[in-house]
């Protein structure tokens, strides 16, 4: 594969990166995982996504930070008991392979497939790629394709780790409607207003919630753009985050996970093929 002279390919730890640098942006991509872990607007020069200090870069373990890829199913959702399949799913656990690379005068588009798709828990046929295009704003398309002969079902999530100030300096606009909470054992909630940070929070939106703005002391900082998701997904661990082997116990002060995601389950007919967007555009 032969890249175009705006991505570089650089090595640690064993593990493969692609470092983009165009007149718009900078990246850098594991291959991985096929995990996006920078993203760098030069409108502001800040970073938007964080990355654990302490984060496997040695492909032991799946890296905290970032855009992990969850897939085919979200959290432990996979019919069997906790820790019997790996949370997440298997395909942020493996090396992806670059099925194409392209760049315009307005971005660099990468294109990403995993070294397989069948595993145990989800062993239909099936196709995957993921779409990373880096501009003025961050584009990530995840496309799943039934290419057997009997439908199957899925769940997925872009598990995105936005970089802020503080936590609780930080606010989120855009979100409405009830939530499933975690933390009081899936209660049905009603969303708050403000939308602010002030213990654990692990909460599934109930709603394919299309834009959302994170906010930090009070001016947006990065817009979140959903398209092909079912609900939203927002998590800090708070101090949970001492219990937390790959991240600093006082980590949860400057990340916010907000996953463009699908977890009441999509089902593709043969044939059939469905894309989940998140755009993280600087504001």
């Amino acid at each position: 594969m032969t890249l175009v002279d705006s991505i570089t390919v650089s090595e640690a730890g064993g593990l493969t990166f692609l470092d983009i640098e165009n007149d718009l942006a900078s990246a850098k991509i594991s291959l991985f995982g096929g995990h996006v872990l920078s993203y760098i607007p030069k409108s502001d020069n800040q970073e938007r996504l964080w990355l654990s200090p302490h984060a496997y870069l040695n492909g032991e373990r799946p890296i905290r930070g970032g855009i992990p890829v969850c897939w085919p199913w979200f959290s432990d959702d996979h019919g069997k008991e906790k820790g019997e399949l790996p949370s997440h799913g298997f395909l942020r656990t493996q090396t992806w392979k670059i099925v194409s690379t392209e760049e315009t005068g307005e971005a660099n588009h990468i294109v990403l497939a995993p070294s397989f798709t069948r595993a145990e828990g989800f062993e239909y046929d099936c196709e995957v790629t993921l779409s990373v295009t880096v501009g003025a704003s961050l584009t990530v398309t995840l496309a799943t394709k039934n290419t057997g002969v009997v439908p199957f079902e899925y769940n997925c999530a872009l598990h995105t780790y936005f970089q802020v100030d503080h936590i609780q300096k930080t606010a989120l606009t855009g979100i409405a409607g009830q939530y499933k909470d975690k933390t009081q054992n899936w209660a049905v909630k009603e969303t708050p207003s403000p939308y602010t940070f002030h213990q654990e929070t692990d909460r599934i939106h109930l709603a394919a919630i299309a834009e959302t703005y994170i906010e930090v002391e009070g001016n947006d900082f990065t817009q979140v753009s959903s398209q092909g998701n079912d609900s939203l997904v927002v998590w800090n661990p708070w101090q949970g985050a001492a219990s937390i082997s790959d991240m600093d116990a006082f980590g949860y002060k400057h990340m916010v996970c907000v996953e463009s995601a699908i977890t009441g389950g999509k089902t593709l007919a043969p044939q059939a093929e469905h894309t989940l967007i998140q755009r993280v555009s600087p504001k």
